[in-house]
């Protein structure tokens, strides 16, 4: 069998997530020591007590990605590797990290700035997030022709879940346009900004700024990049591929399948909540997939790998 390793997106935070871990394992409270002392926020306090805060794009981001190397600590002790990984959007930073594109610590000063930039994008102009349900890709580019202001598609989660992003009231119509005409679902995102569009163009730039200051290394592994739905070519630049991110679609289905086609038949997502693991399952049921958020996720995880891999 072969594996890949999955990162959770931005969206599936919630409160306490880790906080099992954090009590068990040294290796996770030491990540999380290190990146307080890194980044000057109270991590674990927002983690487990503000909801408020977890929320905030600026604290959220942070949080996930020291929870992915936290989590990452855990596995390396348990010996499980893998040679193939990607994410959902801010979890590909997961990946980026799993690859040695970076560090953690320059890993997470990145994380940081990228959300705070993306948090002060927001308060410029109003955005919303929509996630769709029963649709087809074709489907939802018609019914974006139909709706004045400005929305695109910012995920392809499914061959029939796409998330989009754009104004907030061409969103809502959207929506309304979109459950009269066949989607199951039409579900607003707890998210403050119109991600992965255009409308991501100034952080973007400022982000782009902003990496000059860094040396990033080509992966190590095998990469999945969100912007091509593609593994990671040699002749592709990584800052390019960061930076893009931002305001382009975030190709999940894609990497899915390239990833079945490359062999892969079991993923392990990493990070708060199944998510991703519902998606791979609607792309494609023959597969694993297992994923790592608490203490009994990890055991069953281990457990299956040992069913499997002895």
């Amino acid at each position: 069998m072969k594996t890949a390793l999955m990162f959770s997106g931005q969206g599936s935070q919630y409160l306490g997530m880790g906080k099992e871990l954090y009590e068990k394992y040294e290796s996770f409270r030491d990540v999380f020591r290190l990146a307080e002392e890194i980044t000057d926020y109270p991590l674990t306090e927002i983690m487990f007590n503000d909801e408020t805060k977890l929320s905030q794009t600026i604290y959220t981001q942070v949080c996930l990605f020291t929870m992915y190397h936290a989590i990452m600590a855990i596995l390396k002790e348990k010996g499980i590797e893998s040679q193939y990984s990607l994410g959902l959007s801010l979890g590909e930073y997961g990946a980026y990290l799993h690859n040695g594109v970076f560090d953690f610590e320059t890993g997470l000063k990145i994380v940081k700035e990228r959300g705070f930039l993306m948090e002060k994008s927001t308060h410029k102009i109003s955005g919303k997030m929509s996630a769709i349900i029963g649709l087809s890709e074709e489907n939802i580019f018609g019914l974006i022709k139909k709706v004045p202001g400005y929305i695109t598609i910012a995920n392809y989660n499914t061959n029939d879940q796409f998330v989009v992003s754009g104004e907030e009231k061409s969103i809502l119509t959207f929506n309304e346009l979109a459950l009269s005409n066949g989607a199951k679902r039409a579900i607003l995102l707890n998210a403050n900004g119109a991600f992965h569009s255009e409308m991501m163009k100034d952080a973007e730039k400022k982000f782009e700024i902003f990496l000059k200051n860094y040396n990033l290394q080509k992966p190590q592994k095998n990469l999945f990049i969100n912007i091509t739905g593609n593994l990671y070519q040699r002749d592709m630049n990584i800052k390019d591929a960061l930076v893009k991110q931002i305001s382009n679609s975030v190709k999940f289905t894609q990497m899915i399948e390239k990833a079945i086609d490359e062999g892969i038949d079991a993923f392990i997502e990493i990070g708060p909540k199944k998510t991703l693991c519902s998606f791979v399952k609607k792309i494609n049921r023959e597969v694993l997939v297992l994923n790592i958020e608490d203490e009994n996720s990890l055991n069953q995880t281990l457990a299956k790998l040992e069913e499997n891999y002895g």
